[in-house]
């Protein structure tokens, strides 16, 4: 007899300043009460201001730059290795939901993407096609990197966790990197692509074995980039995507470029995923672009992600629900299997009409045969937000009419 499906995965994505403020009893209760059956818990992460509408007596909540929230032990990295959180309540949030026991638990777990390290590790960090490195984010062809990206995940895995969320094991978007960006130009598809480029050493190596000439190619992103930043004309996003498609066409060096970069990513994230127990989920958070379709531009096409580890958690945050819709039905058409596909969902501002289409999203995302939400975040959503989310959950679960209030 079969068993089916099991249940499907509702999570709350959570800071760990808000459960050390909640308490982890009263939080997992929140969460329960809410109809949600997890909780995932961002276990590092950049510096920034948050307004913390949830948290026991703090209102702007000022993050640390690059630390990690457990006890990281030193004798498992080499090179590169992370910095713990100065607040032991923090560090120990996911040992206290593990002993209040009724929430499945696993941890978002930042790889790449931080400062802190990329500082303090500058042959190791993306560098454009001018030389310019990029001290936010380190390079995911850097043995050393690689070998943190991979130390970590094992180190974290340690928790007792259901399983991991990968962030970052990827190049980023031009546009989603440092914490103040500055530029008198408008930003384009073309332009952003063109400046996410990676020519580091490690980079250049990897181009050099698989045959690519990476330095003719960096030499062409700078003579189109410069000759663009010199000329009195802005292209229209209709005109980008269409000077990136033709430059995927006219550039073999590009393509084979881009290839090499996804080839890199997916094999961190399948090694990541032989590394730890198999009883320990590895999933990775696929891209920061909008479309999910553009994870390419980013070193992570769905399909070779989703392959790569158990699956590919997808952030459906446009501003209605037939967004969502498209976004979901072209995710799954690219993974091949729903059940490979988890979404993220802001309940609350700006996303989803303030939270308003937020019913109907979950009724596309069920259309699609995504089943696994994730919802974020839970310390910047305020209380009728929270209730509309609980509401929305009960009546997807219940088959009725979704209620005519939103989350605005």
């Amino acid at each position: 007899m079969s068993l089916g499906r099991p249940p499907a995965l509702r999570s709350l994505y959570v800071y760990p300043w808000d459960v050390a403020s909640q308490g982890a009893r009263e939080f997992a209760a929140q969460a329960l009460g809410l109809g949600l059956t997890a909780a995932t818990v961002a276990l590092g992460g950049r510096a920034g201001k948050f307004v913390a509408a949830q948290h026991r007596g703090s209102r702007v909540v000022f993050a640390e730059e690059g630390t990690v929230c457990f006890e990281p032990d030193p004798r498992g990295y080499g090179e590169i290795a992370p910095v713990a959180h100065s607040d032991p309540a923090l560090r120990h949030a996911v040992e206290d939901l593990a002993a209040d026991g009724r929430l499945q638990l696993r941890a978002k777990l930042p790889l790449l993407h931080n400062p802190r390290l990329a500082a303090q590790h500058p042959l190791h960090v993306v560098r454009n096609a001018w030389g310019d490195a990029y001290a936010h984010h380190l390079c995911p062809s850097s043995p050393a990197a690689l070998e943190y990206a991979l130390a970590l995940s094992a180190d974290c895995a340690r928790l007792p966790l259901r399983g991991l969320v990968l962030e970052a094991p990827n190049w980023l978007s031009y546009a989603h990197g440092h914490a103040r960006e500055f530029a008198q130009a408008h930003g384009n598809l073309w332009l952003e692509a063109l400046l996410s480029l990676c020519f580091c050493s490690h980079c250049r190596q990897r181009a050099g074995a698989a045959d690519v000439d990476a330095d003719a190619l960096a030499a062409r992103v700078r003579t189109r980039v410069d000759a663009y930043l010199a000329a009195p004309a802005d292209a229209a996003p209709d005109q980008a995507a269409a000077w990136l498609l033709a430059d995927l066409l006219e550039m073999p060096r590009l393509a084979a470029y881009l290839a090499l970069r996804h080839e890199r990513v997916a094999e961190a994230v399948a090694a990541i995923r032989a590394r730890l127990p198999r009883d320990r989920e590895v999933w990775a958070i696929a891209t920061t672009r909008r479309p999910s379709a553009n994870a390419w531009l980013e070193g992570s096409p769905l399909a070779a992600l989703a392959r790569a580890c158990d699956g590919v958690e997808v952030r459906f945050d446009p501003a209605d629900a037939a967004r969502v819709a498209a976004d979901a039905f072209d995710a799954v058409q690219r993974v091949g299997d729903p059940a490979r596909v988890r979404a993220i969902l802001r309940p609350g501002p700006p996303d989803l009409g303030d939270g308003a289409a937020l019913c109907a999203a979950l009724a596309a995302l069920r259309g699609a045969g995504i089943g696994d939400v994730g919802f974020c975040h839970y310390g910047r959503l305020r209380p009728h937000q929270l209730q509309a989310l609980g509401a929305a959950l009960r009546a997807g679960s219940a088959g009725v009419a979704p209620p005519s209030a939103g989350v605005a």
